[in-house]
This record gives structure tokens, sequence and C-alpha cells, in this order.
């Protein structure tokens, strides 16, 4: 039987390419967003889920299951949300830090949660960057969901209990070694997590490599 990946945020950006590496590599693959896409395979099926609302995402382990007759075995949470704070990290309002919380921390911890409790051998993959180790007043919203995950991402990791399991927080920076926000490379992307996809055993769980 196929293995199946579920790709969390598939827009125009690098899920695509994520999504589109791990259906090359032989996998039954689920896409999600906001926006509705039709495939016209049987290996290959396009999700709509808002992350804001967490309860969104069971479903979509129950619609995965009921299309290919097993759960995820790796899931890759690729879905960010972003406030322009503009040097001032106390301007976004409680409700737009809520709902960028819920889709840059809540929604993914929902994933992981779900995604172990339905596979105990799942990856889990979280696109991340810099902002679990670096300040920016200017995008401070995003900056406290990815270290947030970061951090529980971590913690999974070093859980004995949760093994097999495997989680990963990754990170894309500049040739340089500087942070990388825009310009991300799908491709770089996909390249890794197929490999974590099929790594044996735990590695280093936050994952920081330049492309």
């Amino acid at each position: 039987m196929s293995k199946i990946a579920l790709i969390l945020g598939c827009g125009k950006g690098i899920g695509t390419t994520i999504a589109d590496s791990f259906h090359s590599a032989g996998y039954n693959v689920a896409s999600v967003s906001r926006t509705p896409h039709t495939f016209p395979t049987q290996d290959r099926v396009h999700l709509v889920a808002d992350f804001a609302i967490p309860d969104s995402i069971e479903p979509l382990f129950d619609q995965v299951e009921k299309r290919w007759g097993k759960a995820p075995d790796v899931v890759v949470y690729n879905a960010y949300a972003n406030v322009l704070t503009r040097n001032d990290p106390l301007s976004a309002s409680s409700k737009d830090f809520i709902a960028a919380f819920n889709i840059n921390t809540t929604s993914p911890y929902s994933a992981a949660f779900i995604a172990h409790e339905r596979n105990n051998n799942v990856r889990y993959i979280y696109t991340g960057n810099a902002l679990n180790n670096l300040v920016d007043p200017n995008i401070t919203i995003l900056g406290v969901g990815k270290s947030a995950s970061a951090h529980w991402i971590q913690a999974a990791a070093k859980a004995k209990g949760l093994r097999p399991a495997q989680f990963y927080y990754c990170d894309q920076r500049k040739p340089d070694g500087s942070p990388c926000y825009t310009g991300l490379r799908g491709d770089a992307h996909a390249e890794l997590y197929l490999k974590l996809a099929e790594s044996k055993e735990q590695g280093e769980p936050n994952i920081v490599f330049r492309a």
C-alpha cells in the first residue's frame, strides 16, 4: 500500500512543490488550503480548510482515512500567518493575534496530536524560520507563533514515549546563513522533507539548512 503525505498549507508557494515532489516519489498526496482545486487521479486530492479554526484539522484526517484506508505517514505543516506590527509589537489586535496564533501554533499542534494518535510512526514536519531564535519588532506575531511551535516540536522529538514518531522544525537560511523570510525554495524544502520522511530514527529536531 502506498504511503500517504498530508500537506497542510498548499497555496502558490513552496507547498505545491512539496506536494508535487511527494507525489512524484510515489506517495498518495492530500494537499490542503483555503482554495478548492481538483486533481484527476485517485492518488491525489485537494481538501479545503481554514487553519485559523483548529477544529478544521481533524476532519481532514477523517477524509484521508476514508479515501485511502489509513492515516497519513507524513504530515507537513506549511501554513503561516503574519500581522505586520511595524516596530510596535503591541499594535496587533487581540483578535488578529489569536487568529495568527491558531494558524502558526494551535492548528499545527492539533495536527501533530491527531497524526500521532492515529499513526504512532508518523513523520511530522513543520516549515519554520529563524524567528524561534531571533526577535524582530516588525513581525512579532509571526515570531510568537514560530517560537512557540519550535518549542513543542523539540519537546515532542525528545519525548521517548512518542517514539517511533519523529518531529522536525525546518528553517531555511540564505547561502550566507542569514534569515530567509521570503524567496523560499520549494525544491530545497521538498528534498529535505522527503529525506526526513524516510529517516529511520529521530534526528536533530531543529534543522537549519541553506538554499
